[in-house]
């Protein structure tokens, strides 16, 4: 049983325009302590499907589910005050432009200690360890500062945040998120606007607190390269609808959609030569805005392989866990050719 289950969500905003359809029956599976990448393009409906979860979305989205259930809790039957109860506990979120919310008027241990509601791990620390609680809280925050690469915990926990470089700041946001031990933990394309070796830095400190932590990470992207080998499974969005899922196996060496096939193309493969000046792969087109969704299959505009029946929706069809939505998926050049689908 997947620890978080999300089927058939659908987001609908109503606008001067009328109702909208932003997400469109998606559906995402998280098993527990797994690293799951949800890979789209800028504007695809991650950061939305991310907001619905914990329950902070505007209040005029309107949201339906076949099931979203975080472990045996049904998130849709939830009141507001009940899914404040679980944020920060439950599900944890790290966000991109991490100085943006960090309060730039307090020192970075009043923000940290603020986050840490989970009393009993503080409680604990007194108990085991004779701290008064000013002291415990103190110790509790360099523990989550050493556990995330912070080494210098005295004067970052002085600082105040524009003090600090953003790899700095992005750290400080994964210690508030996982300081009160989450069972899951989504991370919202965390290497916005950071270089290169920032960007490693951070996904191999989300790698180690999945392996050595065994914690539950939805990492989500517009990078298809930079997160898919640290990655248990795949999921593929393309305005507001999942169209592809399944293992890093599946994913990787049999991919069956258009979409997916399109992102592997985009990947850059320097160990086998690359020529001077030549053209990188792109896919035609541009991603549809929300007033301008076409109808059926999203992608059906930019799709090389787009036929008339593309103007109706397809439906998910499921091949030993691999999840496809597409109404031309060429079997028989995969190693499903004689596999019969089912849902």
């Amino acid at each position: 049983m997947p620890l978080l289950d999300i089927r058939n969500l659908s987001i609908d905003i109503n606008t001067s325009q009328g109702k909208l359809r932003i997400v469109d029956k998606a559906s995402l599976a998280i098993n527990e302590g797994s690293i799951h990448a949800f890979i789209g393009e800028s504007g695809s409906g991650k950061s939305l499907i991310a907001k619905v979860i914990l329950g902070i979305h505007e209040d005029n989205w309107i949201v339906t589910a076949d099931r979203m259930y975080l472990g045996t809790t049904d998130l849709t039957l939830l009141s507001k005050s009940e899914r404040r109860k679980i944020m920060g506990n439950e599900i944890s979120m790290i966000f991109q432009h991490p100085k943006s919310y960090l309060d730039p008027t307090k020192k970075i241990y009043y923000q940290v200690k603020e986050a840490l509601t989970n009393t009993s791990i503080i409680e604990r620390l007194m108990h085991t360890k004779k701290y008064n609680k000013k002291s415990a809280t103190r110790q509790r925050i360099k523990e989550l500062f050493h556990r995330v690469g912070i080494q210098n915990d005295v004067t970052i926990m002085s600082s105040y945040p524009h003090e600090l470089s953003e790899g700095i700041c992005q750290k400080i946001m994964i210690a508030m998120a996982i300081g009160n031990n989450p069972r899951i933990l989504i991370a919202d394309e965390p290497t916005t606007a950071m270089d290169a070796e920032t960007q490693a830095q951070i996904f191999r400190l989300l790698y180690k607190l999945n392996q050595l932590h065994k914690m539950t990470i939805l990492l989500m992207s517009n990078n298809f390269a930079s997160i898919r080998d640290i990655s248990d499974h795949i999921t593929l969005i393309y305005s507001g609808q999942t169209v592809e899922s399944g293992t890093y196996k599946q994913i990787t060496k049999n991919p069956l959609h258009p979409y997916t096939q399109a992102m592997i193309k985009t990947i850059v493969a320097f160990d086998e030569g690359v020529e001077h000046k030549s053209l990188l792969y792109t896919l035609p087109g541009n991603l549809p805005s929300s007033s301008e969704i076409p109808i059926g299959c999203r992608l059906g505009p930019r799709c090389p392989i787009a036929q008339k029946k593309c103007v109706e929706d397809p439906e998910q069809v499921n091949y030993k866990g691999h999840l496809i939505r597409c109404h031309f998926i060429k079997l028989e050049q995969s190693k499903y050719a004689n596999t019969p689908k089912y849902k």
